[in-house]
């Protein structure tokens, strides 16, 4: 076997091997951390606004052989706080806190997703499912009061239902001035529901164009709700001769 042979086909393959096998066993990862969550959704269901914040958890484990560093938590949405352990030992429990502000929820069921950043190469992102619903304390239907076209020196009148979940005395809500002597409105409490009902009355209006106001319910809770009041004055055409 000539020297060119030898060298091509045993000496430089064996080098070759030889320094992979030094690469691998320097580089091997040592033992690394892993964040799992018993849970990859939380479901707050609905809530009434009037309780004040409500708080859930859900707990966490790191099930690698290191400590397990949270960089940072991201919830995703400003209606939602959430905190928790900084580290986490090898095979050790963490409890995440949860706290949602039912007042700042949106009217309908909503979700967020919330991302929890870590030093794990494992798990460097962990993602948590939050999901919840608000219950006002009281709601109008319609929560706007249009009247639509109207023509000049008329009257009219609209009925909004005014619906009172939280427990207050119903008795003692207020309706404030409207503010604009063509705008009027009154309450009629029915004491065996929690439904009212609120009649705008509105005219008669001499010049043309829009019309908007805003009326104020005032609740003995010292809560208020507001309800927009508009209206387009459009001048009646005479048709001619």
């Amino acid at each position: 076997m000539s020297k060119r042979t030898l060298l091509t086909t045993v000496i430089i393959p064996i080098l070759l091997i030889s320094g992979l096998i030094v690469f691998l066993i320097n580089n091997r990862q040592g033992p690394s951390a892993e964040l799992v969550l018993t849970s990859q959704q939380v479901h707050f269901g609905t809530l009434p606004e009037w309780e004040g914040p409500i708080t859930r958890s859900v707990t966490a484990r790191n099930i690698g052989r290191s400590p397990l560093r949270i960089q940072s938590i991201h919830t995703g949405c400003s209606y939602a706080e959430i905190t928790g352990p900084e580290v986490l030992q090898p095979d050790t429990d963490g409890t995440f806190q949860i706290v949602i502000n039912p007042e700042t929820l949106p009217d309908h069921e909503t979700s967020a997703t919330a991302t929890i950043f870590t030093d794990s190469p494992k798990t460097p992102i962990v993602h948590l499912t939050i999901i919840a619903a608000a219950k006002r304390f009281a709601t109008l239907t319609p929560n706007i009061c249009e009247f639509g076209n109207i023509e000049p020196e008329t009257l009219h009148q609209k009925t909004i239902k005014l619906t009172v979940n939280a427990p207050l005395n119903t008795s003692d809500i207020r309706l404030l001035p409207s503010g604009h002597e063509s705008l009027a409105w009154e309450i009629t409490p029915n004491p065996r529901t929690d439904t009212s009902l609120i009649t705008v009355q509105l005219g008669p209006l001499k010049d043309s164009g829009t019309f908007s106001s805003l009326l104020t319910v005032h609740f003995p809770n010292q809560r208020t709700l507001t309800l927009p009041a508009t209206a387009t004055v459009v001048a009646q055409v005479n048709a001619g001769h």
